[in-house]
């Protein structure tokens, strides 16, 4: 008997040892720098975005956050390169509703899916604006249309990449506008404005972040907004809903971690990055690169995004857009 009793403590003892492992490493988490995958190149909304956020969370974290970008795909690469780090906390992940969600809808070649993350915190939404040159002869959504139905198939529209939510906006306008546009790829926000704002391109659906500035020295006009309210820092442009075109889809940018991740490092998480992102103090921050700033629990953006993957599988299919 006391041959089988030390037996069965010694084989209770190795099991409880890998649990207090995991328990001592939670509650000493982070002990070590913590890595971010900002799936785009730098200086776009995802990556200002998280590096403001990234500064306000080292104020509750003794260990510095580290961004790394890893563009490429629409997002896929960095995506996929986080999703399949160990769900230890130590790798984590900036998306948006574009790269989780549409892209996985657009293309069943990406590898992951909406929910294959683990959610921390929704940082904010993501109002878009469709931009034209300069010098297209244009001043409102319905001249546009007007033009574009003069012209089938000349007007051409930059996008952030196939499959992502640039395209799939424009595509959803212009087949709900009865009018037909060229797409025109590019890798990545900033190379698209530019070919915009240097004329080789008519037009494009993206943030505020990347758009906002060259069309306040007059090398872009803003013709409507996504979502259901107007901009608060150009009220002067309507919505697509107020000028007939139901275009009221917003997207949003927040944090993610390797599913599998402890709950209690989701939340230690999503309490540091929620108090960046509720602080008044940091309100016109989040305004000036396109985010109405939101924060929310692991639990309310899951919900978040399970409704927006259903209403998003409707958009694509709608939009009429097909992987190349």
């Amino acid at each position: 008997m006391t041959t089988r009793r030390s037996l069965l403590l010694a084989t209770g003892a190795c099991l409880a040892a890998p649990a207090v492992a995991r328990a001592d490493a939670v509650s000493a988490y982070p002990d070590r720098p913590v890595k971010i995958i900002v799936p785009a190149p730098p200086g776009g909304q995802s990556d200002i975005t998280m590096r403001l956020v990234a500064e306000g969370m080292r104020e509750s974290f003794t260990q510095p956050f580290v961004i790394e970008n890893r563009g490429g795909a629409s997002g896929a690469i960095g995506m996929d390169y986080a999703g399949k780090q160990p769900a230890d906390g130590y790798t984590l992940l900036v998306a948006v509703a574009g790269g989780l969600v549409v892209n996985p809808l657009f293309d069943n070649r990406v590898p992951f899916g909406p929910m294959d993350f683990a959610p921390v915190s929704q940082f904010g939404l993501s109002t878009n604006c469709l931009f034209v040159r300069a010098g297209l002869p244009v001043t409102n959504l319905q001249e546009l249309v007007r033009y574009a139905k003069e012209r089938p198939g000349e007007l051409t529209y930059a996008s952030i990449g196939n499959g992502t939510i640039s395209h799939i906006y424009t595509e959803l306008f212009a087949n709900t506008a009865g009018i037909k546009l060229l797409h025109v790829p590019f890798r990545g926000g900033s190379a698209a404005v530019q070919e915009v704002i240097a004329g080789r391109v008519d037009l494009m659906i993206i943030d505020f972040t990347t758009g906002d500035q060259p069309m306040r020295e007059g090398l872009l006009r803003g013709l409507a907004v996504t979502g259901t309210r107007r901009w608060p820092f150009s009220p002067e442009i309507p919505t697509f809903q107020e000028q007939q075109v139901p275009l009221t889809l917003i997207g949003w940018n927040g944090l993610f971690a390797p599913k599998g991740t402890p709950r209690p490092i989701l939340q230690r998480l999503s309490d540091a990055a929620n108090t960046v992102v509720r602080d008044p103090a940091n309100l016109d921050r989040f305004l000036k690169i396109g985010l109405i700033p939101s924060g929310t629990t692991p639990e309310a953006f899951e919900a978040v995004i399970r409704a927006d993957t259903e209403q998003w599988r409707e958009a694509v299919a709608m939009s009429g857009a097909k992987p190349e």
